[in-house]
């Protein structure tokens, strides 16, 4: 590692001169690597990158901008503590800001719609910002002063100001896919717990799951309403518990799907050996469940990256889509908690 001593029990940090010595590239090289590696050839940032992470080398950033007058923070914002806020979004976009050599702050935006406004103004009349990624909605009264401000802003995913998902975020198509894929298993004999009413992905994945049931010739023993909790689905799952027909279990997120798995287990009913249960989030903790959870998989991650990139173009004036960033197709993961229809019983 290139080090010099710089005082006792201490190093001095690398730069890029020594990145570049390690690399076996210029030092200009190194440079158009932290503000695009995009325009460099693969073979050439995978050097730069070796040597970046056996130095562990860390931009100075507040150097960079003293040089070249350019602004490398960037401001995530995101609703106050929430069970529902998307971490993995902001995960993606961190790295993928990162990678592009910005520092990212987050800032919780906080109180009423108005005063969450008004944070966002002050935000974008910042002169130490080189971009804002908003996690939460735009407010209306907030509009002008965007329009006026020379900060970019792009807004991540589609919310309400209750941080409930809409547009592709809320698609509940995958609800449809879940029955399919139980019915081909043998099951004839369903039933959904749904998450809150207010919440357009509640609604979508219930109407999907209800519109497949129907088209299918399939039985649905009844739904019960969630608030996403697993106390919610271990209530809903002591009332499966009680209806002998049924055989596979539709839950609105993994939470649930954990409750109902719980209370089946309590009453000394197999999952999947009686009944199947399907959740939906894959949340981190699902595969190492016993049994580990079927479940929908949202990528999340790449939405969130993909988000910081636009505005990271946008910080850098390339022009780019006015489109909505959509999430890419949701996809079902298929694990222990859902197996073959049992031998006997639970036919319609």
């Amino acid at each position: 590692m290139v080090q010099a001593a710089a005082g006792p029990g201490r190093s001095k940090a690398p730069t890029i001169y020594d990145v570049a010595d390690l690399a076996g590239v210029s030092h200009q090289t190194v440079s158009r690597y932290l503000r695009d590696k995009s325009k460099l050839k693969p073979a050439t940032v995978e050097r730069v990158e070796v040597a970046l992470s056996q130095l562990n080398y860390t931009p100075n950033l507040a150097a960079r901008s003293l040089r070249s007058r350019e602004l490398y923070r960037v401001v995530v914002v995101v609703p106050e503590a929430s069970l529902y806020f998307p971490a993995r979004m902001l995960t993606g976009a961190s790295s993928a800001a990162h990678s592009a050599g910005y520092r990212v702050d987050v800032i919780a935006m906080e109180g009423t719609a108005e005063a969450r406004a008004q944070q966002l103004c002050n935000l974008l009349s910042g002169e130490d910002i080189a971009g804002i990624l908003s996690f939460v909605p735009r407010p209306k009264s907030a509009v002008a002063v965007d329009s006026e401000s020379s900060v970019p802003l792009v807004v991540a995913g589609e919310y309400d100001n209750k941080m409930r998902a809409r547009g592709s975020l809320a698609d509940g198509t995958a609800a449809a896919k879940i029955v399919q894929y139980l019915a081909s298993l043998g099951h004839r004999n369903f039933f959904h717990v749904a998450g809150p009413a207010a919440w357009p992905s509640a609604r979508n994945r219930k109407a999907a799951y209800e519109e497949a049931i129907a088209e299918l010739g399939l039985t649905s023993v009844g739904i019960a309403a969630g608030d996403w909790s697993p106390a919610s689905g271990y209530a809903a799952g002591k009332k499966i518990a009680g209806l002998k027909d049924v055989t596979a279990v539709v839950a609105g997120n993994d939470q649930m799907a954990i409750g109902v798995i719980r209370a089946l287990h309590e009453r000394g009913i197999p999952v999947p050996g009686e009944v199947s249960v399907f959740g939906w989030d894959d949340m981190s903790e699902s595969s190492f469940l016993i049994p580990s959870l079927s479940t929908v998989h949202m990528d999340l991650e790449t939405l969130g990256a993909r988000s910081m990139k636009e505005l990271i173009a946008r910080i850098r004036g390339v022009n780019t889509s006015t489109e909505t960033l959509v999430l890419d197709p949701m996809e079902l993961v298929m694990r222990e908690s859902t197996g073959p229809v049992r031998a006997s019983g639970g036919q319609a």
